[in-house]
């Protein structure tokens, strides 16, 4: 399970000014990486300061208000809030894009032939970011990447992973006192049979208080 980390936990900068000009129920939710040489840190220890420098260059260097990305993620499964829900990015390279669309950034990057471990964790980082901003910043259910917008390689190999469907959030389900693969079914309008199915849950079918299931 992904972990959610704040600006102050991770020291961020206050920003210049926040715009929450932006309709995400437009759009959805960009995937970005960060250019084409291997960054990712093999500690995580030293993520933080990670971010804390791209935010100086987008600060500094690029004069913007903020880092430009809504959120960030790391390959061991953290998620770095950014502008976060409600605020306009500044990543997506268009106004059109930046308006309607959310921007998620991976602290990956490198060739095709030569890139940074895509590791489940970060995907897992991926899927916390990008069900935030639905359910607390009202995105849309798409998700793309940058280079739908301009003319662009990033999210360079995260790519595959926009198309393949992977960044889409597995919906779970924990289970209550009393629930059965049925009622649950009922409850999300998915067979029953899915469910048990996509939890390898054979017969007789037991569930028990706690069990976390993936709801197809």
């Amino acid at each position: 399970m992904a972990t959610f980390v704040t600006r102050s936990q991770w020291g961020a900068r206050a920003p210049r000014n926040r715009n929450r000009n932006i309709t995400p129920g437009n759009g959805g939710v960009t995937i970005h990486h960060l250019g084409g040489s291997r960054v990712a840190r093999s500690s995580h220890a030293d993520c933080a300061g990670h971010v804390r420098g791209v935010q100086n260059f987008h600060m500094d260097t690029n004069g913007w208000a903020d880092i430009a990305y809504s959120h960030l993620t790391c390959i061991h499964g953290y998620v770095f809030q950014g502008r976060g829900e409600g605020h306009r990015t500044a990543a997506n390279g268009t106004d059109t894009g930046n308006q309607n669309w959310y921007a998620v950034c991976g602290l990956t990057g490198g060739s095709s032939t030569n890139y940074d471990t895509i590791t489940n964790q970060l995907i897992d980082a991926f899927h916390l970011a990008i069900t935030r901003l639905r359910n607390q910043g009202g995105a849309a259910n798409r998700i793309n990447g940058h280079r739908n917008h301009i003319a662009t390689a990033c999210p360079g190999n995260l790519y595959t992973y926009v198309q393949n469907g992977s960044m889409e959030p597995r919906r779970t389900h924990t289970v209550r006192s009393g629930e059965t693969l049925y009622s649950i079914g009922r409850q999300y309008g998915v067979p029953w049979q899915s469910i048990a199915s996509a939890n390898n849950i054979r017969a007789p079918y037991t569930i028990y208080v706690g069990q976390i299931l993936v709801i197809p």
